[in-house]
């Protein structure tokens, strides 16, 4: 599931207003000066926005300024933002008018689809990644067929092809720039024993403590003199993991939340029907096994006899009649709610006539684990299953929930279908993506499960929570009855590990401490006060990594840092321009004199976790698209002097 928390307060967004979707927005951003209603003039003032905790940050913006200034044709402020006020800021209904360009990290999944729909895919507009109302009608289609339909479902290899059209032409139309490929830096004592980051950090935690496909496995061990020995059969039980944050916990709500720090506290708590490996392969988990049922060669006109049909404001807001929202499931793919006063849809109603009557796109059947109990005694069954994909409508992740699901419904009592609306490629990650809710809170209203207000998260996860004080900490204590310890690992069907592997995480407990200041975070590490943390400064790594009483462990992770230019304000609406402020993006030496070589520059916008499906030759494609990306700065000036002279700019630069 891609993921940023869309919510600040209770301000309204973009993403309530058209739907929505999201994907895992971490780290920082920047912005350009807020648009005037005046004529477009140079020097162009822009103003860039940056996250003020990580100095990192602050460095490579300033580095993006003095090129641009260094030009003559920019005038550049730079202004730094609490990570909070920042995300209020670029969730304004108002965002895409003010020619804000964010400067954002993308953390998307294994699916390459999210790497490029979160951010230019139109039904995205306004929604976590896209926030500048990026999309046209082409790309939405180039997108939509290198995921869906039985072609690339039965062949892999034309799928990879289709996706390196789009990459080639997202190099061409420039809406965003891909700066660095994101290495995630886990700086841990020598006391934390057999950890492993996972290629997503909003996954790491919930993997790294206890994960038997790979056989992973996390313990404390106080007594340790040096990194010693981390092979799992010498693991120690018990003991508290003391993880340094550098947020907030915005949300323990599931379908309300996009960030990754959020997902991440989430993760001990909640399950879902099925887990995934470092490498993205798919395993049962509440669901003991699963099978493809049924594959139909159908596209969403199918859909038409089971549509209605509904008004559609200037904004593309969709107005249902009555107090309660409804889900929209399928927009006719020859209406467009933007364009159009009135478009067909699939509601959730309908869409349950469609299955009825035998119309979807794809099958599939999950049998869950009998016994299973969530921390409030609730026993897990399909109902469960069916309640939560319900209380997923109209969420903040609703968009990129039911771009694929259709409708879930229980065959028995411990047997559930869910139907893709169309043939997927990615079928197999997204249709179970749900975190499975007990009855109690499934019903509850948006941003409902919330300690603050006294509805704390209920789960089937190894952990419960204990307490949270916004702001400051999390505590996750160990259940006395997890279900997976009371089956064992036999439960667990594709399970061919050793014997003796445990059957859940040794832990007893877990203690998020939320700091923000890298600086102060990396002093709480040094002082004992925490054991683990990431984020921190590039430039302090090398010292850490050469002391014997740390590890530093280092993983590409499944994400980019980037640029998303405002396509709807002059003079950014010229992809001429895009271009040429792309190639005043010094890569190379942000990833060398900013980040001590902690990273990769960013040639394309796929990082290595998506690219066995991503496309059919990556060297290719990167050398294909380095010379678009290199930094040129006479390039960039022949072509921003070509947009003033073809569009009338006014211009003083000498």
């Amino acid at each position: 599931m891609r993921r940023l928390n869309a919510q600040s307060g209770d301000l309204p967004t973009r993403r309530q207003l058209l739907g929505g979707v999201g994907s895992v927005l971490v780290g920082s951003a920047a912005g350009c000066l807020d648009a005037d209603s005046g004529e477009v003039s140079f020097p162009l003032e822009v103003r860039l926005e940056v996250d003020a905790d990580n100095s990192d940050r602050l460095e490579w913006t300033a580095a993006v300024a003095q090129v641009m200034e260094n030009t003559g044709y920019f005038d550049v402020e730079v202004k730094e933002y609490e990570f909070d006020d920042f995300l209020e800021r670029i969730f304004q209904v108002d965002y895409p008018e003010t020619g804000n360009i964010p400067f954002l990290s993308i953390s998307g999944t294994f699916n390459p689809e999210s790497f490029c729909d979160s951010l230019h895919g139109t039904a995205n507009q306004g929604q976590c990644c896209n926030l500048n109302g990026l999309g046209y009608d082409e790309l939405d289609r180039m997108i939509d067929r290198a995921r869906f339909g039985t072609d690339v479902v039965d062949d892999p290899a034309l799928r990879a092809r289709r996706y390196d059209e789009i990459w080639r032409e997202l190099a061409e139309y420039r809406g965003s720039s891909p700066i660095t490929f994101i290495t995630e830096e886990y700086v841990r004592s020598t006391d934390v024993r057999g950890f492993s980051p996972y290629p997503f950090t909003e996954g790491t935690l919930d993997y790294s403590l206890h994960s038997p496909a790979a056989r992973v496995l996390t313990w404390i061990d106080r007594d340790a003199d040096g990194e010693g020995d981390s092979d799992w059969s010498t693991y120690e039980s018990g003991g508290t993991l003391r993880y340094g944050f550098d947020a907030n916990i915005n949300s323990f709500d599931p379908p309300y939340s996009t960030d990754t720090h959020s997902t991440t506290a989430q993760s001990l708590i909640f399950e879902g029907l099925t887990a995934m490996d470092a490498d993205g392969n798919v395993y049962p988990w509440l669901a003991k096994r699963q099978e493809e049922l049924d594959v139909q060669d159908i596209d969403r006109t199918a859909y038409e006899p089971y549509m209605r049909t509904v008004s559609a404001d200037d904004d593309g807001v969709l107005e249902f009649e009555g107090d309660e929202p409804v889900q929209t499931v399928v927009v006719h793919p020859d209406d467009d709610r933007i364009a159009d006063g009135e478009v067909r849809v699939l509601t959730p109603d309908g869409a349950a006539d469609a299955v009825g009557n035998g119309v979807y796109g794809m099958q599939y059947r999950y049998h869950l684990h009998e016994g299973v109990r969530f921390h409030n005694g609730e026993e897990l069954t399909a109902e469960h299953v069916v309640a939560t994909a319900k209380r997923y409508e109209n969420s903040d992740i609703s968009a990129q929930t039911f771009d694929s699901v259709l409708h879930v419904e229980s065959v028995d009592e411990y047997v559930v279908d869910i139907y893709a609306q169309v043939p997927d490629a990615e079928a197999e990650r997204e249709l179970p993506s749900f975190r499975i809710h007990a009855l109690e809170q499934a019903e509850l209203p948006a941003n409902g499960i919330d300690p603050l207000d006294g509805s704390p998260p209920i789960g089937t996860g190894p952990y419960e929570f204990e307490t949270f004080e916004d702001g400051q900490y999390f505590v996750a204590r160990k259940t006395d009855d997890y279900w997976l310890e009371q089956k064992g690992l036999d439960a667990l069907e594709w399970y061919d590990g050793p014997e003796g592997f445990p059957a859940g995480p040794v832990i007893d407990e877990i203690d998020i401490k939320i700091i923000s200041g890298d600086s102060t975070r990396s002093t709480a590490l040094q002082n004992g006060e925490i054991d683990i943390t990431f984020g921190l400064v590039s430039s302090t790594l090398e010292a850490y990594d050469s002391d014997d009483g740390y590890v530093v462990d280092s993983i590409q992770s499944g994400g980019y840092q980037f640029l998303q230019y405002p396509v709807t304000v002059e003079p950014w609406d010229d992809e001429r321009f895009r271009r040429a402020v792309n190639h005043l993006v010094p890569r190379e030496r942000i990833v060398e004199n900013v980040l001590d070589g902690w990273g990769d520059p960013a040639w394309t916008m796929l990082p290595e976790v998506a690219r066995e499906t991503g496309t059919a030759d990556y060297e290719a494609l990167e050398s294909d698209l380095g010379e678009k990306n290199a930094f040129d700065t006479e390039t960039a000036i022949e072509l921003i002097e070509t947009v003033i002279d073809d569009r009338g700019y006014d211009s003083s630069v000498q």
